[in-house]
């Protein structure tokens, strides 16, 4: 579950491979192409998010990219988290490279997500642990990396454990300096080739920038950090937004509106699907779970349990 960045060899996977064998002819769409023009519709599911509200309203797409942006303290990393779980529900393999924070400490909060329990016990812990085990995995490494060193670690997990789907948190650690505009451009066009090359779908950590209001508004992917060309080139753009008044006003012990959102999830852009638009959700500060609405408890995910199951 846990792979060590000092135990790996990376060599065979720096170089970018031939890519002669992506030059297509008009006859190697002939039969997909006969098939959408007779009317006859793609039965291909997609990777989506977990909520049965918000089923289908985004899909990650092989050989695509999201964004997940918001400000310092919005449950990016953490919503993330619970994402690459629903993804280990669907039976999808994922990779989490998080730069920000320990391999230990990643999991001991996805444990806690996975358990629904604050403290789980040592026969829960099993019971997330199973729920992970050939589905998730986590590269053990904090601090600074190289997009050459990147590049590689994505081709490596493809091919070594079949991944399908890599975490990857944050931007600041790959590129060094809010204002780097131009190492901005190039780094999510290189993610671009590398999720076209593996038909990975790349989930990319950004930050948005600190809102100039006394009462933080909800960001737009105009407020990503950099380049605007971070969220240009990005198949798919989410922005988080926390509830901080509403939470400001329960610690002072004033009444709350239960039935305000504590997040919002904002799908802004889907370049290859119909669904742009809020997703409000509701924060188990036990269990670190966002749920679907204000009435729902969290649950605990289960070994094998299908999407439809978990409901």
């Amino acid at each position: 579950m846990i792979i060590c960045a000092l135990d790996m060899d990376l060599a065979d996977y720096m170089a970018a491979p031939d890519f002669s064998a992506y030059v297509k002819t008009a006859d190697d769409f002939l039969g997909d192409l006969k098939r959408s023009f007779s009317g006859v519709g793609s039965t291909e599911s997609f990777a989506t998010l977990g909520w049965p509200k918000a089923r289908g309203l985004l899909e990650f797409k092989p050989e695509e990219i999201t964004l997940w942006g918001g400000s310092n303290g919005s449950r990016k990393s953490m919503t993330a988290g619970q994402v690459m779980l629903d993804l280990a529900q669907q039976s999808y393999r994922s990779l989490t490279i998080s730069l920000e924070m320990s391999a230990r400490k990643t999991l001991e909060r996805m444990f806690r997500q996975a358990s629904a329990r604050r403290e789980p016990s040592p026969a829960e812990c099993d019971r997330a642990a199973a729920v992970m085990r050939d589905r998730v995995w986590i590269f053990d490494h904090v601090g600074t990396m190289t997009q050459d060193r990147l590049c590689a670690v994505l081709r490596w997990a493809k091919a070594t454990l079949r991944i399908e789907h890599a975490l990857i948190d944050s931007m600041t650690k790959i590129v060094n300096g809010d204002d780097d505009y131009n190492g901005q451009k190039d780094f999510i066009n290189r993610m671009t080739e590398v999720a076209k090359e593996t038909g990975l779908h790349l989930h990319i950590v950004v930050h948005t920038r600190k809102p100039s209001e006394s009462v933080e508004r909800m960001p737009s992917k105009w407020d990503i950090k950099g380049s605007s060309s971070v969220s240009d080139l990005a198949h798919n753009v989410v922005t988080l937004w926390r509830n901080r008044t509403k939470e400001a006003e329960r610690e002072a012990g004033k009444i709350v509106d239960v039935k305000a959102p504590d997040q919002v999830m904002d799908v802004q852009k889907q370049r290859n699907g119909e669904f742009e638009g809020k997703i409000n959700l509701w924060f188990d500060p036990a269990s670190l779970q966002l749920l679907e609405y204000p009435t729902h408890s969290a649950k605990p995910y289960v070994t094998g349990r299908s999407l439809e199951a978990a409901e």
